[in-house]
């Protein structure tokens, strides 16, 4: 599927939800390639830059096939790039970097001619985030961060996160979405920083297996209902997975697990006013007092006392 399809089925499914459509462009930029990948893009205004210091233009989320190729010899804006799976070839103002795997990043721009192919059979997944504005160089600066340069970094899933964040923009009015998105692009460049590796060398075996594990389990969480199932579907013992989480991470698989369950039962609860029995089924909790419990044990509120304090602070701010 090419990009301009991905962003017309984005735009239909906002505007059946009720919300603004005014989130995504209609057209997709003639600078966003739209062949061999299959892509989820959050598209904001390709003019914005010209009015503020720093602007997002847009941000994506791209699984690229074998046969994909990019080679520019200039870019309108400045580029990161992070690869979350595969690997790629890539080559900046004419110099071959290492192939770059799996929590590699690497950024263009204005002033950088680069080339970027992917290599084995396997799509490379990887996020991107275009942006611009006079003070753009300047504050990647700031942040020992430059055109033309490629390096590996620790904690990508805090990284991914934030990337997933940029897609998220998408479900609100354009104007809050340039607003949050400047915020988390000033937070990935501190992120970058801080977690970027100084040996430049790829992540180790267990990191790597434990960013798979904790994907996995991030993308998967609804249809998760023991830690046993993520062990079989990463082929990870899953006590190595608890060891990888207390490494890595500062929760367990299960913490991590219940969290997001309870996290998206507390958004159907603000949205959909859906009985407790119906949000604990949803998630995967079928014994209603259980998964209350579970949820006041994240939240500090039972589901139903969490609905009366929503519907409390949304009545008194809509009769301010």
């Amino acid at each position: 599927m090419v990009r301009n399809k991905q962003v017309k089925l984005v735009a239909e499914s906002i505007s059946r939800a009720g919300l603004v459509v005014d989130t995504v462009e209609s057209v997709v930029p003639s600078f966003i390639a739209t062949q061999q990948v299959e892509g989820d893009y959050c598209i904001l205004d390709p003019n914005a830059a010209k009015s503020n210091d720093v602007s997002v233009i847009c941000a994506g989320k791209e699984s690229c096939s074998s046969g994909y190729s990019i080679d520019r010899t200039n870019f309108d804006y400045f580029a990161i790039e992070f690869i979350a799976s595969g690997q790629c070839e890539l080559i900046l103002n004419g110099q071959h970097q290492e192939v770059v795997s799996a929590g590699g990043f690497f950024i263009y721009g204005p002033n950088t001619a680069h080339t970027i192919r992917t290599l084995g059979a396997e799509p490379m997944t990887k996020y991107f985030v275009d942006f611009s504005g006079a003070e753009a160089l300047k504050r990647m600066h700031e942040f020992d961060l430059s055109e033309g340069c490629m390096f590996y970094a620790g904690n990508r899933r805090w990284i991914q996160d934030i990337f997933e964040q940029f897609l998220e923009c998408r479900q609100i009015s354009r104007l809050k979405a340039s607003r949050l998105c400047e915020q988390l692009l000033k937070l990935l460049f501190v992120r970058l920083s801080t977690d970027r590796s100084i040996t430049g060398k790829a992540q180790s075996y267990s990191n790597e297996t434990f960013t798979r594990c904790w994907r996995y389990i991030q993308e998967n969480y609804l249809e998760i209902h023991s830690i046993d199932e993520v062990s079989k579907a990463c082929s990870v013992n899953g006590v190595y997975i608890s060891r990888l989480f207390k490494r890595y991470a500062s929760e367990t698989p299960y913490q991590l697990l219940t969290r997001l369950k309870v996290c998206h039962a507390a958004e159907l609860i603000v949205r959909e006013n859906l009985s407790v029995k119906h949000v604990g089924a949803v998630v995967g909790y079928h014994d209603p007092y259980h998964f209350s419990r579970v949820f006041k044990r994240v939240n500090g509120l039972s589901p139903k006392q969490y609905a009366n304090l929503i519907r409390r602070v949304s009545s008194k701010t809509s009769t301010e």
